[in-house]
């Protein structure tokens, strides 16, 4: 893992994934690995966002890894946080998520901190104690590699609320499960900052900073066309970043934001602003 330096007087930032990939949800990046990392750090984020898949695809691409670490290098850059623990709840024992393999590539390779996990299909009932059982096994697996992991609840999905991933986390027993905070996802399930008490395992694992509307329908779309940058829509995000510091998380601040006006952004310009608007976000909550 390369260790990026701290920036002096600023809460440490991180570029999630689909911040900065210039593309839809389940779409390809736009936006190169070294153009990606180029703005980060021009922008004065302290590490990024791999999505396991997309590894591979920047190999394939022309950029073996070794390249992507010295981009990485060149930059102040660490790998922090690895998407996307997904298929994971219904599986049988034993039996690893699809994304499991690549996960852990990216994470021999490249470090992190944490893993974001969470459940898509919302057709499908969730069995509580199977998928305590599957988080465990891959909790498991991903503590060898020094990560937590980060559950979160998607509005649509069947696991659709806060509370169910809290008592998943607590069902389990994993010391490095906790949850996901993506201020978008944790006021569109309907959470309040009281649940943020007392959590099992790691607590509050990750957060991701992010805005838009509260809505009540439609919820898969909403969330990949409208989750805005922070401050810019009409969630209390300050009030959630003042939660979570008193539930004890003192960061990195992951920063996930992705509209279809933000994405057709050139990739340096939509780093200043998703840079720019979570520090504005954090001093206004008191950190920093």
């Amino acid at each position: 893992m390369t260790d990026a330096p701290p920036r002096p007087g600023s809460p440490d930032l991180v570029a999630s994934f689909f911040t900065l990939s210039g593309a839809g949800f389940a779409e390809p990046p736009r936006h190169s690995f070294a153009a990606r990392c180029a703005a980060a750090a021009a922008a004065g984020f302290a590490g990024i966002g791999l999505h396991a898949d997309d590894l591979a695809r920047t190999v394939e691409a022309g950029l073996p890894v070794p390249e992507m670490k010295a981009v990485l290098r060149d930059h102040g850059l660490s790998v922090v946080e690895i998407e996307f623990l997904g298929g994971w709840t219904d599986l049988a024992p034993g039996v690893s998520a699809p994304s499991a393999a690549a996960i852990e590539a990216v994470a021999h390779e490249f470090g992190g901190r944490h893993v974001s996990a969470g459940v898509f299909r919302g057709d499908v009932a969730l069995d509580a104690a199977a998928a305590a059982a599957a988080l465990r096994a891959h909790a498991d697996r991903l503590a060898r590699l020094d990560l937590l992991v980060a559950v979160e609840a998607f509005p649509w999905s069947a696991l659709g609320r806060v509370e169910t991933a809290i008592d998943l986390v607590r069902r389990s027993g994993a010391a490095n499960a906790g949850i996901m905070v993506d201020v978008w996802h944790f006021a569109n399930t309907g959470a309040t900052v009281e649940l943020l008490a007392d959590l099992p395992g790691a607590g509050i694992a990750a957060v991701q900073l992010n805005d838009g509307p509260l809505v009540h329908e439609d919820f898969l779309t909403a969330a990949r066309t409208r989750r805005a940058l922070p401050g810019r829509g009409d969630l209390d995000v300050v009030g959630v970043v003042r939660a979570v510091r008193s539930a004890g998380f003192d960061g990195p601040w992951c920063v996930e934001v992705n509209t279809p006006e933000f994405r057709a952004l050139p990739v340096a310009e939509a780093a200043r602003l998703a840079a720019d608007t979570s520090r504005a976000v954090l001093r206004a909550a008191g950190v920093g």
